[in-house]
């Protein structure tokens, strides 16, 4: 990671990816890594590196050192960490699963979708853990798309130590707002910068709605996609503006919210 306290850069990638074609894909991200060695981190889609598919899933999935040995090798040459989504091999079903490499290649954390949206829950395995991750002196909070939309998982990797919320998605029409309104919030209400990397274009009867993001710790957008193609490079701030102004998990009254 570049040697800066208050901002990271990262580079979120908005992508029509390619259904199927993991060779294909997976040269693009190499080369989107490559292409954006000045930022700290590149942020792809959920299912970056196979498409968003439910049926046939065996012949897509692989072991993340296996799946991304090509990006691991761009980030190495590039000096840039990189997270991502691809298929990782289950107990009968795959892992919709978020890989974290780092600056020198190495894979140093990997997160299996824990909260699966409608008809994933027949297509994917469920993880059962929360993963924070550390990129040099940076902590990175893991969340899958439909992740986001519970203030809980935020919450728990706030507390875990993240610094920064690192969001892959695969949002679709008609559900932009809720992935706007949700991403604010969960920055917002921690305190924390939040980066959202969404798909677009089409795949499997659904249309992705695009709107990757920034979003600064008082939950600001601070740059925004529209539906195309793009890479979106921002320092992002990690410190709120306000300073110590009103931290919500610092004003948190745990014994008022136990279930009677």
């Amino acid at each position: 990671m570049a040697d800066r306290t208050d901002t990271v850069r990262v580079a979120i990638a908005q992508l029509d990816v390619a259904a199927r074609d993991v060779a294909r894909n997976s040269a693009r991200l190499s080369a989107l890594v490559t292409e954006h060695a000045d930022a700290d981190l590149v942020v792809v889609p959920e299912l970056a590196l196979t498409g968003y598919q439910v049926d046939d899933l065996d012949e897509l999935a692989a072991p993340p050192e296996q799946a991304l040995a090509e990006i691991a090798a761009a980030c190495a040459r590039a000096g840039t960490a990189f997270v991502g989504g691809y298929l990782e091999p289950g107990p009968g079903r795959p892992y919709d699963a978020m890989a974290v490499i780092d600056a020198s290649g190495a894979l140093v954390a990997n997160y299996r979708k824990t909260h699966l949206f409608h008809a994933e829950a027949a297509a994917f395995a469920t993880g059962d853990r929360l993963v924070v991750a550390r990129l040099g002196e940076l902590t990175i909070g893991l969340m899958n798309c439909f992740d986001m939309e519970f203030p809980e998982v935020a919450r728990t990797l706030a507390d875990n130590g993240a610094q920064l919320l690192v969001v892959s998605s695969a949002n679709m029409d008609p559900l932009f707002h809720d992935h706007l309104i949700a991403g604010q919030s969960r920055a917002l209400e921690n305190r924390l910068p939040l980066v959202y990397a969404n798909r677009c274009g089409t795949e499997i009867g659904h249309r992705f709605c695009g709107g990757s993001r920034a979003v600064d710790p008082d939950g600001r957008v601070l740059a925004e996609l529209d539906r195309d193609e793009g890479v979106l490079t921002v320092d992002v701030p990690l410190h709120s503006a306000l300073g110590d102004f009103v931290q919500y998990r610092s004003l948190l009254r745990p014994e008022l919210y136990s279930r009677r």
